[in-house]
């Protein structure tokens, strides 16, 4: 029963601080259509993530030097339902994300997608679709020389260890010639196991390290360099653990 509670409190607390932001979000867009989009991901989009971390009693740890200058793309593992919230309260700047297109339908969650840019990526099984929405990602990003952030493993894989890293995301550093900014988030199995919303009061880590360089990289090496930077991520972690 307790658990059901705790659900149901997370749940209903996530939407009503998502639900705020979306309408400040919406008319952020009216009113400063420009710099409306960045306004919306950073400060509105920060700050709802912070407060959701905060209702949840949850104490976010963020270890980072500078952020780089130029565009990015921000990588890290996707463990738990509470790598949004997170990934939102770290505010990588000027940088869109890339999710599931499905969740442009969940209510206030897919409202606060829509309004801070998101890039819709299609299912694995729908392979043209998939290749199509990367390359119009490409085009986008090309053209305004924003950062972006996405997760290799494009779903949630629990258990500490990494998934198989998907190809997509390599394509387009490769093609745009974008660092790699490597995250880590780290979540306490007692916090969140990642398989749900059950999610209870601890300390989370996210770990930003140094970018890695993708000025050498072609189309050909595309799988050599993702299994390399997978390595790169279970090294990495393995380390953090061990500190």
């Amino acid at each position: 029963m307790a658990s059901a509670l705790r659900s149901a409190y997370v749940a209903v607390s996530g939407l009503s601080i998502l639900g705020a932001a979306s309408m400040a979000m919406a008319v952020v867009r009216v009113v400063r259509p420009k710099e409306g989009r960045r306004i919306c991901q950073e400060v509105i989009g920060g700050w709802a993530g912070e407060t959701i971390l905060k209702v949840l009693g949850i104490d976010l740890q963020v270890h980072r030097g500078d952020w780089p200058k130029g565009p990015c793309f921000y990588m890290s593992n996707h463990s738990s339902a509470l790598d949004m919230p997170v990934l939102m309260a770290v505010r990588p700047p000027n940088a869109r994300t890339f999710m599931k297109e499905r969740f442009r339908w969940y209510g206030p969650l897919g409202l606060v997608t829509m309004l801070t840019g998101t890039l819709y990526t299609a299912p694995q099984e729908e392979h043209d679709r998939r290749v199509e929405r990367f390359k119009q990602a490409e085009a986008l990003l090309r053209r305004t020389g924003e950062s972006v952030f996405g997760s290799p493993e494009g779903t949630r894989v629990t258990g500490g260890d990494f998934g198989p890293f998907n190809r997509g995301v390599f394509h387009i550093a490769t093609n745009l010639k974008m660092p790699i900014v490597p995250m880590i988030i780290l979540i306490p199995e007692e916090t969140a196991s990642g398989t749900g919303v059950q999610v209870n009061s601890g300390e989370i880590h996210v770990h930003v390290g140094e970018p890695i360089a993708t000025d050498d990289w072609t189309e050909d090496d595309v799988d050599a360099n993702k299994e390399a930077v997978r390595d790169h991520f279970v090294a990495w972690k393995k380390e953090l653990l061990n500190a």
